[in-house]
């Protein structure tokens, strides 16, 4: 069967509308100049996930049905959404929410340092959740450093 615009616009008002009703995401696509682009829209004002772009017709369809077999294994396992968000999801996020219960009511503790790595513990006031963000170095910057004279 071929995939049209009108059919991935179809199977992605079915999926938003049914096993993506109780999660926390939905799907949605694009048609633009170089193909198709489809992406996760997260329903708690994370910026949204792209899955793939400059796709054909047919590469979008796949993304969006990869999207509703990962919404259907969640439910078999008998939760609405995973225990905890990914870490993936966690880092797009920015640290700023609790992983458990996404709560933005987090409170960051100490700092440990080793290696280009930085620990910080963390813990959730809401669910009482602890756990460790961790920072890793990836760049520096001296144009604004200032040299004591």
């Amino acid at each position: 069967m071929k995939v049209t615009e009108k059919s991935l616009k179809f199977r992605c008002t079915e999926l938003n509308l049914g096993v993506l009703k109780d999660t926390s995401f939905g799907i949605r696509f694009e048609r633009t100049a170089k193909g198709y682009m489809v992406e996760l829209q997260y329903r708690d004002g994370t910026p949204s996930k792209v899955l793939i772009q400059e796709a054909s017709a047919s590469e979008a369809a796949a993304a969006v049905e990869g999207v509703a077999l990962g919404a259907v294994a969640v439910k078999d396992a008998g939760t609405g959404k995973p225990e905890y968000v990914t870490r993936e999801t966690y880092v797009r996020q920015g640290g700023e929410r609790c992983p458990k219960c996404q709560s933005k009511d987090i409170s960051p503790g100490h700092l440990i340092a080793s290696k280009g790595i930085i620990i910080q513990h963390c813990s959730c006031v809401r669910c009482d959740l602890v756990w460790n963000s961790i920072f890793r170095l990836d760049d520096y910057d001296c144009s604004s450093a200032t040299k004591d004279e």
